[in-house]
């Protein structure tokens, strides 16, 4: 089994607003693979940004789509375009709320309708989960059970943050077992305590990050991104670094 790449997002937003390209560099260095997100590569030359990126040695394992752009076909080629610019498979959206089961079945719909429209794109559109799908059920049902049970395999798949699972009152390796097949990626994320907002380097909190991590492998997910939602006692790089570290001491890389 090939252990998913390694990837990033967010940690070190202050650090790139002060210098992108060194930023950049350094998270290669440190041992990164991809970030999620690659709208500064889309200001001015997108070619010779995305070359310059990959020169470093690192890809875009994703790009963004919000719920308006979902709604409004125009909005959503030039998603696709900016996706394909950036050569990433898989364009994610982030959060949504859950109330009812119908507000369910209702975005379930929203999410099949643009999943067949990216796939007919060459693309994956992906899901990303809060604490909230898991702690919201519906005659047992987690709320995103319902979202995965009304949706094509083939349309939408899956980025599972194992932190949120875990605040959410679940197992992550259990969930990424149930969803194989539909989850391209995973965010790493760890908390010092049981409440959002508790957020730590992973490896130093209480999420089961080995266990996700050897779940992930098992089920051939390609990307695990490493997140932390607000920075502790550490700066961005020092963040990403501890982080990558405590991975490769536990064997993990």
């Amino acid at each position: 089994m090939t252990r998913p790449k390694l990837g990033l997002i967010g940690i070190v937003n202050e650090e790139a607003k002060a210098d992108y390209w060194g930023t950049m560099q350094r998270v290669a260095e440190i041992g990164y693979e991809g970030i999620e997100g690659g709208g500064e590569l889309l200001k001015g030359d997108v070619k010779a940004n995305l070359a310059r990126f990959h020169e470093l040695g690192l890809q875009v394992a994703t790009h963004s789509v919000n719920k308006e752009q979902l709604r409004d076909p125009a909005a959503l080629d030039q998603v696709i375009q900016e996706a394909h610019a950036l050569q990433t498979k898989d364009v994610t959206f982030w959060w949504d709320v859950v109330d009812t089961r119908e507000q369910l079945l209702a975005d379930a719909e929203l999410y099949e309708a643009a999943g067949a429209r990216f796939r007919a794109e060459g693309l994956r559109f992906c899901y990303h989960n809060h604490a909230h799908e898991f702690e919201r059920t519906f005659n047992g049902l987690y709320s995103l059970d319902i979202l995965a049970e009304h949706t094509d395999p083939q349309h939408v798949y899956f980025r599972l943050d194992v932190a949120w699972i875990t605040l959410g009152g679940a197992d992550p390796a259990h969930i990424l077992r149930k969803m194989a097949g539909r989850v391209p990626a995973i965010h790493l994320k760890d908390v010092y305590g049981r409440e959002a907002g508790q957020w730590t380097a992973v490896g130093t909190g209480i999420v089961k990050i080995q266990e996700s991590i050897e779940a992930a492998t098992e089920i051939g997910v390609e990307w695990m991104t490493v997140e932390q939602d607000q920075l502790r006692n550490l700066t961005g790089l020092e963040t990403a670094t501890v982080s990558y570290l405590n991975l490769k001491e536990k064997g993990l890389l």
